[in-house]
């Protein structure tokens, strides 16, 4: 008489977990072996009505379960494999210390994603799960100040399959510190003065030099020339008509404070 399969207990699990077969004609130790997709193994425990197993490694997705007694095949019942999800790609990739938005976050294995890790700045739920190869999560807030003023850190992403593992640059996101100015040399002079140096820290990919009036939009310093950590070098636009002008340095970690340049005529 073949063996019968009832039922098995979980129907979805990762490797390393415990299975449960249950139904008749189940054999015993020495005469059962349990089939799972492509793998065959020796059960744990065995007795006519009940057999526990290991999910055994190397298997993906969907595959039939079934039951060897003495060379005799029960019937089969689809069990789930739910591999570890695994991280590619971040969007964006960097911003501030604090007060992210929600980030782009693909890969494979979100469709049971539970939790998302930023290194050890920590750990938040998805805010979405886009699809099965996309999700959305919000940076938790990196304390401050970051010495070197730049902290990469592993995005993983744990779902009842397992945890991703790191894969380097594609899924780290940078946490960058605020700049901020202390001193402009000059800080007067005419349109089109050259060679202003804006002392401060954490000038560290610099994105923008803008100088405002407060009554027009922001204009682009001209020629900027990051120096160091602490060091950018602009010139002033020569169309600026006189007046006093707020200096900011903006990086992907915000804006910097304000420092005025007064263009004289």
């Amino acid at each position: 008489m073949a063996p019968v399969i009832n039922t098995i207990s979980p129907t979805s699990g990762k490797a390393g977990d415990s299975l449960t077969i249950s139904g008749s004609g189940l054999g015993s130790l020495s005469t059962t072996k349990v089939n799972l997709g492509s793998k065959t193994v020796t059960p744990n425990l065995a007795s006519n009505t009940s057999v526990t197993v290991t999910v055994p490694s190397g298997c993906s997705g969907q595959a039939n379960l079934s039951v060897t007694v003495s060379g005799v095949n029960s019937n089969t019942k689809p069990f789930f494999f739910l591999g570890a999800p695994t991280v590619t790609a971040l969007t964006p990739s960097a911003g501030p210390a604090t007060g992210n938005p929600a980030i782009d976050v693909f890969g494979s294995g979100f469709a049971t994603a539970t939790l998302v890790s930023f290194g050890a700045v920590g750990s938040v739920a998805p805010a979405s799960i886009v699809s099965d190869t996309h999700l959305t999560a919000v940076p938790p807030n990196h304390a401050t100040p970051i010495a070197g003023c730049v902290d990469s850190v592993n995005v993983l992403v744990t779902s009842p399959g397992g945890q991703s593992v790191a894969t380097g640059a594609p899924g780290q996101f940078e946490y960058y510190d605020a700049p901020s100015i202390n001193t402009l040399t000059p800080n007067t002079g005419p349109a089109g003065t050259t060679g202003v140096i804006v002392d401060g820290d954490c000038f560290v990919g610099v994105t923008s030099v803008t100088l405002d009036d407060g009554v027009n939009p922001p204009t682009s310093a001209d020629n900027i020339q990051p120096i160091d950590v602490n060091t950018v070098v602009f010139a002033v636009p020569p169309a600026l008509a006189t007046g006093a002008y707020s200096v900011v340095v903006t990086t992907p970690g915000g804006p910097s404070n304000a420092v005025t340049f007064t263009v004289t005529p």
